[in-house]
């Protein structure tokens, strides 16, 4: 804090101090308060919104099983059971044929017609969810896709579109060179007052990986497989403590993204994984990873080459949230 009321003195340098420390606690309780207000309490909805993103959550999880190369008949039956429990309220309350509704039957058919296959019938699973009400669609559950290989000449809505999470890679180590290219090209993401706080964390070694992933909620039935894991985290040290409490996670987070998509365009495969951590996970992961106290997490990032062949959860975007005013 030195650095900051240095130039001040005395009683006036106490009283501005006292007056930075309560505006930020304001800014801090403010939003605290309007994100309990409104977001989600595990699987307990209150609004149409909240139902619509939840119940996305659960099928997306499903899609992803799904999209499992080593396909496991059955699984995810507590996420299956909370699902259709959601959508059954859901249609007594709203209209089911929304997006998120029927694409979320399409993953619960897609789910039934593969454990088929797999040699698995539940009848009465497949009874709870043909009671429920509506159509499906055909946007839930697995695509197949070809990767953009490296040097690939594609225009910016092609890559966009040809970006896909994947949660299988290949035997062929990634090559750093190449990786590095990634990290340079990501480095041209646009920031507050071009201050680029931010970092990338590389992590090569396969029992580092495996002991940060421990911490890590969502790379269970994948995890072993990723070649490299990277860390995006944001400098505290480039913000300015007076307004600035978010930004780190704003720009952290829009790095992120362009990182992925310059992976994607060097031909590497990405995973995103969450960096939502407890206290606990996190105080593991910056032993394990590193990082310095003025960094914070904001995105892992799980990245191999792509296997011969790619499958991934068909994640189908609903249309634009937009206002005009």
């Amino acid at each position: 804090m030195s650095n900051i009321f240095g130039k001040i003195k005395g009683k006036a340098k106490r009283i501005y101090y006292d007056r930075f420390i309560d505006r930020e606690k304001h800014m801090f309780h403010a939003y605290q308060k309007r994100f309990f207000q409104y977001a989600f309490h595990v699987d307990k909805c209150n609004s149409k919104m909240q139902y619509e993103t939840i119940i996305t959550k659960y099928y997306h999880a499903i899609e992803k099983g799904l999209a499992f190369t080593d396909y496991r008949a059955g699984f995810g039956r507590d996420n299956i059971n909370t699902l259709i429990r959601l959508m059954e309220e859901y249609s007594q309350k709203y209209d089911v044929n929304s997006f998120c509704y029927k694409t979320s039957l399409c993953t619960l058919y897609t789910y039934v017609e593969k454990n088929r296959k797999y040699g698995l019938e539940d009848t009465e699973l497949e009874k709870r969810i043909n009671s429920l009400p509506g159509t499906a669609n055909q946007q839930g559950g697995v695509l197949e896709f070809a990767p953009i290989s490296d040097g690939q000449e594609c225009n910016y809505e092609s890559l966009v579109m040809g970006r896909h999470s994947i949660r299988h890679f290949s035997d062929i180590p990634v090559d750093m060179d190449i990786l590095n290219r990634a990290l340079s090209l990501a480095q041209q993401t646009p920031s507050a007052c071009n201050r680029q706080g931010w970092g990338t964390i590389v992590i090569q070694d396969k029992n580092k990986i495996s002991d940060m992933l421990n911490y890590q909620n969502g790379n269970a039935g994948f995890g072993g497989e990723i070649d490299v894991l990277l860390l995006v985290v944001a400098e505290l040290q480039a913000f300015n403590c007076d307004r600035e409490v978010f930004q780190p996670y704003v720009d952290g987070g829009m790095y992120a993204m362009r990182l992925l998509d310059s992976l994607c365009y060097h031909g590497i495969a990405t995973c995103p994984l969450s960096a939502a951590l407890t206290p606990e996970q996190e105080e593991n992961v910056r032993r394990i990873a590193e990082i310095n106290e003025s960094e914070i997490p904001i995105l892992f990032i799980g990245i191999g080459n792509y296997p011969e062949t790619c499958q991934t959860t068909k994640s189908e975007r609903h249309n634009p949230l937009t206002r005009y005013v």
